[in-house]
């Protein structure tokens, strides 16, 4: 069945207002165990295990381990995702700013205390992306919609300022710092969370070489 985000509203409606406290109990434990293992990864037996509970109960409110996936889905993307992280980052991108290096520097602090909060919610959003084709469209359209378009406008006004090089395709800057925060981010939670940096300092070498190649400097002879 192809996941659409009519589905993930009408999911969430459920996941908004379950049917008692033990199915919420399992919502919250599958939400750990899908973050950690993945949909594949993820048995019946261990979300059970998780909730406190037997596989015949999890099976009485879920008939399928796909039907408790989607509520999983519809929480992250409808409660967390879309409301908060996409929501405050498209203001942040819309704010204004005196600079160009202010500008990215609060967002992408912005984004690292965000993540920082529940990391476990970036697990469980990469395992979907990469698990389902279909929730990864959702996700691009609303990424898209909401930070993408917004991104280049945003940059366009910098270009106009002067303090980036006008001759620079838009698009391209943007998937560019796109690249560098999410990367950075999956690296600190993710790939190294053990790894000890010292944040404020990563961000402002993350924005110094990333300005390097953008900036409307004369190159020195």
């Amino acid at each position: 069945m192809k996941l659409t985000l009519k589905m993930l509203q009408s999911e969430f409606a459920a996941y908004q207002n379950p049917q008692s406290e033990k199915e919420k109990e399992i919502v919250d434990a599958a939400e750990e165990i899908f973050a950690e293992l993945g949909f594949s990864g993820a048995t019946t037996a261990e979300l059970a295990k998780k909730a406190g509970t037997t596989e015949r109960t999890l099976f009485k409110y879920f008939p399928t381990k796909f039907d408790l996936y989607k509520r999983v889905l519809a929480g992250l993307l409808l409660s967390t995702i879309l409301p908060n992280h996409m929501s405050d980052l498209k203001d942040r991108i819309q704010s204004q700013h005196r600079n160009f290096k202010e500008w990215f520097i609060s967002i992408l602090k912005a984004r690292f205390e965000s993540v920082a909060k529940e990391p476990q919610k970036l697990k469980l959003l990469l395992g979907a992306i990469l698990f389902s084709k279909d929730f990864a469209e959702i996700f691009g359209h609303l990424w898209k919609t909401n930070l993408y378009d917004t991104s280049i406008e945003a940059y366009r006004n910098f270009q106009l300022k002067g303090e980036i090089k006008k001759d620079l395709d838009l698009n391209q800057i943007v998937r560019v710092s796109f690249s560098l925060g999410a990367s950075f981010i999956i690296t600190k939670f993710i790939l190294a969370p053990k790894f000890p940096i010292d944040v404020d300092r990563e961000i402002e070498s993350i924005f110094s070489i990333f300005y390097e190649g953008i900036s409307n400097r004369k190159e020195q002879k």
